[in-house]
Formats: C-alpha cells, structure tokens, sequence
C-alpha cells in the first residue's frame, strides 16, 4: 500500500517565499548596519588616535616641523565635514595656521597632515562645551548651525592639559572644559561621539 504524498500547494509555496524574502532583506539589512557601525568606530578611534597623538608629541621633546624649535604645541584641527588636520603650532599661538593646496599641507607650515574621510563617512557637527553651565558653541553642519567656524585641539608641555580654541577664544583664554567630534556614516544611520576634555582625556561613545 503507498500513502498519498502531497507536494506544496500553490498557496502554501507562496507563503514560504514571502518568508524566506522577508528574512533574507532582515538580514541583509542588519548585515550592512553592522557593517556601517563598524566603519564608523573605526573612523572615531582614527580620529581619537590623532588626538592622542598630538598629546604625545606635546608632551615630549620634539622638534617642530624641521624648524630646530623644540618646544612646540601639537593639535587636531576641525573646519571641514570632510577632513581634519594634524598641526604643530610653530608660532605658539594655540590655534592652526597652516596652508593646504589641493588637498595636500604646504611643507613648513603648521599643517603637518590631512586625514580624509572616506567612503561617505562625515563629520556631523564639532562643539565646545563651556565651563559656565555647560552650554555649548557648535558648527553644526547638518542644522545649519555656525556658532563657530572651527576646533582646534592643542597639546604644549609642560602643560597636561589640552588647549581648546574656536573663533571665540583667544590665546590663554580658557573657555571650554571639553570639546567633542559627531562623526556621521553615510547613510545617517551611525554616529560616533569623540569628546576630550581639558584634563586630556579622551573618550569615544555612541550618539
């Protein structure tokens, strides 16, 4: 005796492509939002990289760009929401003077280095955050908001502490207890907070 085996019906094969679709676009969605976040963590250690790097030349004896000047401040400069520039503050003035052509730093001039970011990656917003309330002056790029037209973060032995200027702050001027980067991926889906604070700490967080 043989059993009747019925195959899919019509109907029932239709349900089991519309799952198997469903699933598939999940995960291939959560595939390429992983993927997002990981560039995107990858790029806010980067930059916090550049920091730390700049608190360690500032810290130690090194000579300045060529100049036979050994004590020279370094920092992380922010203008752009596409790039930012490593500097070494050869006049002393605790901001970034330096010159770039096509993209590139002029030799003996403060800009030693320009970091591109690739691969649509952005910079969202850079912010100081004052030491009276907390308030915050910001060049917000996807708001609209110009507070200010640039961050520069500085490092200068025999001083731990970083050097925090923008547009609205001079030499020796302390304005900020901290600044923080908002990195943005390209599809606005993952945002990476880079803060470092005047003590010369630095950290990196989600937004």
């Amino acid at each position: 005796m043989f059993k009747d085996a019925r195959g899919f019906s019509l109907m029932e094969m239709l349900v089991v492509i519309a799952l198997f679709t469903i699933i598939t676009g999940a995960a291939l969605a959560n595939h390429a939002r992983f993927g997002e976040g990981i560039l995107a963590t990858n790029l806010a250690y980067d930059v916090a990289l550049s920091l730390r790097e700049a608190q360690s030349y500032g810290l130690s004896v090194r000579e300045g760009a060529g100049a036979g000047i050994f004590d020279v401040g370094y920092g992380v400069h922010f203008k752009d929401d596409t790039f930012f520039v490593f500097f070494a503050d050869l006049d002393n003035n605790q901001k970034y003077d330096g010159t770039i052509v096509d993209g590139k730093c002029v030799n003996g001039t403060e800009c030693l280095k320009v970091y591109r970011l690739e691969r649509g990656n952005s910079i969202a917003s850079f912010c100081g955050v004052l030491t009276s309330f907390g308030s915050l002056d910001c060049r917000d790029f996807i708001a609209n908001r110009d507070d200010i037209s640039f961050l520069d973060v500085l490092f200068k032995r025999p001083y731990p502490d970083a050097f925090i200027r923008t547009d609205l702050n001079g030499q020796n001027e302390e304005r900020y207890q901290s600044a923080y980067v908002v990195l943005l991926s390209p599809k606005h889906r993952e945002r990476r907070v880079i803060e470092v604070f005047q003590t010369g700490q630095i950290s990196i967080k989600n937004q």
